[in-house]
């Protein structure tokens, strides 16, 4: 997601009551993700909904130290709890409600810190339910349904930011798992170098290259990954309902094969995703000294696949919404079924304010 200036946990005064919610209704088959900007709040959501997006992504928490009382877990930050609290029940109201519509909230985001680790899933899950209140108006209503990974990178190559430790993975795979078996919906937005179908390679650092893609640009750009999310969906598959592959990351490969080289957009996506459902991604731990008894595991994506896309003035980028329903419908075309992936995702509501994309993207994913 695009760099904010900074992220601050903010304490609330009261002291907040726990809640345990109830398992959430399922995802729908066919899904269209709208995330908003940093700590984005106004009446664009509506808009949004209205036009086929079905799961709102709030952005962005982070998860720390709580400051009131420097010995906790903590979740906070992001955008002003009240102001969706309104918006939440508002769309309720225009019959966009939980069945219709989901809510998560994310963390992470560019220049964003990782969560502090020396705090368990357990103390997050604690700090989750402190943070994730109910609906002012239903009180057996929480504020979101999930959530949403999307931890990245940092601008400075030393940066501590890109280096994403063993004890960070961990905490990401546990939490995510907590969060499951409390029937919280859980998803992630890798960079598409972060979780990469065209290398079975794997690191911890987010500082790397991509050496086979010739940009003719000096310095080559040193920002992307190796299969470091590949960590948190081979140690719990299952507590993963969906992926937003980010194919608009800086440099990516997908931009890379539509631009330099020239390949069609419609034939480029539908290769991808072909190749992502009949083979998944498979990754090898073997050279990595903290996860090498993993071996190399091979991940079924097939019932998690969000293309994810950047708004690009409505039209999508690097693949259009255009060139997106032809390479969908292709799909269907081959015998993967009504439904051939999971949907698609945009960065970003702020910035796609008539919501063109989102309605582009329901023409053929028929959402509403």
């Amino acid at each position: 997601m695009k760099p904010s200036s900074s992220l601050t946990l903010l304490c609330t005064a009261a002291v907040a009551t726990i809640i345990h919610g109830q398992p959430h209704l399922p995802l729908p088959p066919s899904i269209i993700v709208g995330y908003q900007s940093w700590s984005e709040c106004d009446d664009n959501v509506y808009t949004a909904v209205e036009n086929g997006v079905n799961v709102v992504i709030w952005f962005a928490v982070g998860m720390g130290v709580d400051p009131a009382t420097n010995n906790t877990a903590y979740i906070g930050g992001g955008p002003n709890l009240t102001c969706v609290d309104e918006k939440i029940s508002k769309l309720n109201s225009m019959g966009f409600d939980r069945s219709k519509i989901k809510h998560l909230v994310s963390v992470g985001g560019w220049d964003s810190g990782h969560p502090d680790t020396q705090f368990s899933a357990d103390e997050y899950y604690a700090a989750w339910l402190i943070f994730n209140q109910p609906l002012s108006n239903n009180p057996n209503e929480l504020l979101f349904d999930g959530f949403d990974w999307d931890l990245e990178g940092n601008d400075d190559l030393q940066s501590p930011i890109n280096y994403y430790t063993k004890e960070c993975l961990v905490l990401m795979a546990e939490f995510s798992n907590v969060l499951h078996n409390n029937g919280f919906i859980v998803s992630m937005a890798p960079p598409e170098s972060y979780l990469d179908l065209q290398t079975t390679e794997f690191s911890k650092f987010v500082n790397l290259t991509y050496p086979d893609d010739d940009w003719n640009i000096d310095p080559a750009f040193s920002y992307h990954g190796r299969n470091n999310y590949a960590y948190v969906l081979a140690k719990y598959p299952d507590a993963i309902d969906f992926i937003s592959f980010q194919l608009y990351e800086t440099k990516s490969h997908a931009d890379y094969n539509t631009t330099i080289l020239g390949t069609n957009q419609a034939t480029y996506l539908h290769g991808y995703l072909s190749r992502l459902l009949t083979e998944g991604i498979s990754v090898d731990f073997t050279t990595d000294e903290d996860f090498n008894d993993m071996g190399v595991v091979k991940m079924d994506l097939e019932d998690k696949i969000v293309v994810g896309l950047i708004q690009n003035g409505g039209k999508g980028g690097p693949i259009t919404a255009a060139n997106s329903s032809i390479a969908y419908t292709q799909l269907q075309k081959d015998g993967f079924g009504e439904f051939p992936i999971r949907g698609f995702m945009y960065w970003c509501i702020a910035d796609n304010a008539d919501a063109m994309l989102a309605h582009d993207l329901n023409e053929f994913l028929k959402i509403v």
